[in-house]
């Protein structure tokens, strides 16, 4: 395959016999094994060849030629009777797959393999010589949706055929909804009541879940979720991950982490989780305590036209401790409300239904928690960031907008709390109607380490980050990818300090002045992050890069994940 992009083609090594880098855990530096084959193997269902059918799968038929030229079914003996093959697609844009077929006996003569791609169009057919072994063929479908691809590979004068199937599905758009709370494990919600066990699991069922009369739908490819870690007997991590792949296979949870937490602490994370055929997400307490889990739906991607995406450099739209997007300084009172106009501001247009945001809370003075929401609805018993009495926590969020009346276009945080808190927000990105334009999402199925400073190697800078300085990270050699979502952590912190996430394009380029996640001393801590490149070529990469830059006081060591990416339409 070519090298297309840094996110996919490392999603893919595993599946092509090469040895991943580590995914993110507390410790982990030891890297994945190799896959064995192409197909069948567990790192080709969980990377990005996210559709296959192995060769068990394929029907085989003998037929006979008579002197007229017209097949008929025969047991008499033919030159190919282990004729197999098996097929896999990898996603490789918004509309875009390469089929990759494996071949096996066709010990005598030629065939002809004919692929119907599932969409009305014209099979195409091609000569495949003795000895092949595998094709690879890409496809461009002219719509989001699922479709199933059909190979056909026939020996001609032997008679012998072998025929695979595959479903797969093109990029995602995304609906929001709620947001609404599907679990609770306190009080029962969504899972037996009761802190989830050390090295536990809850399987979320997510589909069917929500609000009756409109729950989320069946068929989605991903799920965006809000986790909170509550109540935790012992430090540890959260990691989110599909119970089953596209194609129905069990899964394991892979070695990255979602969220981090101490022992006491409440935490919450905005997570994008691939949806496989169950419909269910699984979240594993890797901690040798208990904790309490929470989780609340902010929408979900399917293959049906919805709203796809936009991202834009990041822009600050509030900061209540500078009059930011309020008009005065001031602290957001005890169960108050900030209400902002965010569509048609010059930087979000008119038609768009939800937001992108960095939500960042600082000077509380009392322990509380903040709910972000359509400006036209009213608050749900869910929460986006929980903090402390003063404690500086940021959580990324997808807000819808206000779609009538007064409130449309708007959107609200309200701060459920028994004191005042600053709030401050960060727009880097808008979803808006398909039929507007913007980039689609296609999900890793695993989730792929990009960069880890504390390991050498493992990424082109080797050592913590230092304050004040930024440092350029090539995500991406190609144009076309519009967007990329990411769970940055830092950790081995030595001072307090910020992340901030950016389009890098030179050292000249102008901060901001928005930030991705906040730390002091010490701690280890993540976001989530949807972030843009540079669009500037970073020629000692031959790549566009993401800017890097820690504000504060010390070093920190930083870790980039990936979990997808938006390719251009």
């Amino acid at each position: 395959m070519q090298h297309r992009r840094i996110l996919v083609p490392l999603a893919l090594a595993g599946s092509f016999g090469i040895a991943l880098a580590p995914s993110f855990a507390a410790a982990s530096t030891t890297p994945h094994s190799a896959a064995s084959s192409v197909f069948g193997s567990a790192a080709s269902k969980n990377g990005a060849l996210n559709f296959s059918s192995p060769a068990s799968k394929s029907v085989y038929s003998r037929h006979a030629v008579s002197s007229s030229g017209i097949k008929a079914n025969t047991t008499a003996a033919t030159t190919n009777p282990d004729l197999t093959i098996a097929i896999g697609a990898v996603q490789t844009s918004a509309y875009g797959m390469e089929l990759v077929a494996g071949i096996s006996g066709l010990n005598s003569g030629s065939a002809t393999l004919t692929v119907n791609w599932g969409d009305g169009s014209t099979p195409k057919t091609y000569t495949v010589a003795q000895g092949t072994t595998s094709l690879e063929e890409p496809y461009t479908y002219s719509a989001v949706g699922t479709y199933t691809i059909t190979a056909t590979l026939d020996d001609g004068s032997g008679g012998d055929t072998a025929t695979n199937s595959v479903l797969v599905q093109t990029a995602s758009e995304y609906t929001p909804y709620g947001p609404v709370r599907i679990l609770d494990t306190r009080i029962g919600t969504g899972a037996t009541k009761g802190a989830v066990a050390a090295h536990g699991t809850v399987k979320l069922q997510v589909t069917g879940a929500g609000t009756s009369g409109n729950t989320v739908p069946a068929g989605i490819t991903a799920v965006v979720l809000n986790v909170t870690a509550t109540q935790p007997t012992a430090s540890g991590v959260v990691t989110a991950y599909n119970d089953e792949d596209a194609d129905g296979y069990s899964l394991t949870a892979p070695s990255t982490s979602n969220l981090n937490f101490g022992k006491g602490q409440t935490v919450a994370n905005l997570v994008v989780v691939p949806v496989g055929a169950d419909g269910v997400v699984d979240l594993y307490n890797n901690s040798s305590g208990v904790t309490q889990m929470v989780a609340d739906v902010e929408g979900y991607y399917t293959t049906s036209a919805a709203s796809t995406y936009k991202p834009v450099t990041p822009k600050r739209i509030l900061d209540t401790r500078k009059g930011t997007g309020t008009g005065k300084v001031a602290k957001v009172a005890s169960d108050g409300t900030v209400t902002l106009k965010v569509a048609g501001d010059g930087t979000v247009p008119s038609t768009a239904t939800a937001v992108q945001l960095n939500i960042t809370v600082t000077n509380g003075t009392h322990n509380g928690n903040i709910t972000a929401y359509a400006g036209n609805g009213t608050p749900t018993s869910t929460s986006n960031v929980n903090y402390a009495i003063g404690q500086t926590v940021a959580n990324s969020a997808i807000v819808p907008l206000g779609t009538s009346g007064t409130g449309t276009g708007e959107l609200s945080l309200y701060n459920s709390s028994g004191g005042t808190v600053d709030l401050i927000a960060d727009v880097s990105g808008y979803y808006l109607p398909s039929a507007d334009g913007g980039s689609t999402y296609v999900p890793l199925y695993e989730p792929t380490r990009l960069y880890d400073s504390r390991v050498k190697g493992n990424g082109v800078f080797d050592g913590p980050l230092s304050a004040g300085k930024t440092v350029p990270f090539p995500i991406t050699y190609d144009t076309g990818e519009t967007a990329f979502v990411l769970n940055a952590t830092v950790t081995s912190t030595t001072g307090a300090g910020y992340l901030e996430l950016y389009p890098y394009n030179s050292s000249a380029t102008a901060l901001p002045g928005t930030s991705t996640l906040n730390w002091v001393k010490g701690q280890t801590i993540p976001n989530t992050a949807v972030v843009s490149a540079g669009t500037v070529l970073d020629k000692n990469f031959d790549s566009y890069d993401l800017g890097m830059y820690i504000g504060g006081t010390g070093t920190a060591q930083v870790v980039l994940d990936a979990f997808g990416f938006f390719p251009s339409n």
